[in-house]
């Protein structure tokens, strides 16, 4: 039986016409050109993606491992700013929820999405400490959970099971997916979620067309299947990468169907970080930042 909340979520989905998303000179200056920012931050062999809106809003999508994230936020943002709007944390992995420590540690988080899906980890049990120590309001989500800043409009459509609580067999099968929307532009962040995620939201009719799409599960054969990417049919595509990993990520079959589809392929182990500069109506990007 389909609780209310994927019920809404549906009509939400189904009323949602358009949910289509990048050069900028790379520098930590305020965002005064328009503009909304998507920065795929080359923080190693991990996720960590921020959004910065022309309001001067940020939306930190996942943390990657350890402190690189500090570093990336510092060339991305002014050095007097401190605060971020919103922290989502995709899943529990240690390779997208590891930097989102340190980033509690040094910068004031307004609010926290997160699935609510129970974690075992040293990484998890210090998340949730430092959320309690700083009293940081959370939001538990799945599909159907919607956010706006401004004229940026997001929903989460994985996952569609309310994880609240629940220990998982697997943290990927919980990962956030999430449609965004400026003006005529959308993009899709993806987080680890796998072809069993994509089937489940292909056969929900919740996947649409998206200028811009964050490749799954740092480009592993578990994920981008063919029909997914029919479906999403990206511009461009980005895979946050680490150099060298012992993973082989991302793996031949990926890049090879990729380039089959012909989608542009961006790499953070090749091109560094990538910061995709979105206006209503167009995009550009800038790689090797």
């Amino acid at each position: 039986m389909k609780s209310n909340k994927v019920i809404q979520f549906i009509i939400a989905i189904a009323g949602l016409l358009l949910i289509t998303f990048g050069a900028s000179q790379y520098q930590a200056v305020e965002n005064n050109d328009g503009s909304l920012h998507l920065w795929i931050l080359d923080i190693g062999q991990g996720d960590s993606i921020l959004i910065d809106t022309p309001e001067h809003q940020q939306i930190l999508v996942d943390g990657g491992r350890g402190s690189a994230v500090l570093s990336e936020l510092s060339k991305t943002l002014p050095l007097t700013d401190k605060e971020i709007d919103l922290v989502i944390s995709t899943h529990d992995d240690a390779d997208h929820m590891g930097g989102l420590n340190e980033v509690l540690k040094h910068y004031k988080v307004d609010k926290i999405w997160l699935t609510g899906a129970v974690g075992t980890t040293k990484t998890y049990l210090t998340f949730l400490s430092l959320i309690a120590e700083k009293h940081i309001p959370t939001e538990k989500i799945m599909a159907g959970s919607k956010i706006s800043f401004g004229s940026l409009q997001g929903i989460v459509i994985s996952p569609l099971q309310n994880y609240d609580g629940i220990t998982p067999e697997s943290q990927n099968a919980t990962s956030v997916v999430m449609f965004w929307q400026y003006g005529s532009e959308t993009f899709l962040l993806t987080g680890d979620a796998e072809t069993p995620q994509e089937q489940e939201m292909i056969a929900r009719g919740v996947l649409r067309h998206a200028n811009i799409l964050k490749v799954s599960h740092h480009g592993s054969h578990t994920a981008s299947s063919e029909e997914f990417l029919k479906i999403v049919n990206p511009e461009i595509t980005a895979i946050s990468v680490g150099k060298g990993n012992s993973y082989g990520h991302p793996h031949q079959e990926i890049l090879d169907r990729l380039k089959n589809l012909n989608i542009p392929v961006l790499r953070t182990d090749q091109d560094g970080a990538v910061r995709f500069d979105i206006t209503l109506n167009s995009y550009s990007y800038k790689t090797g930042l």
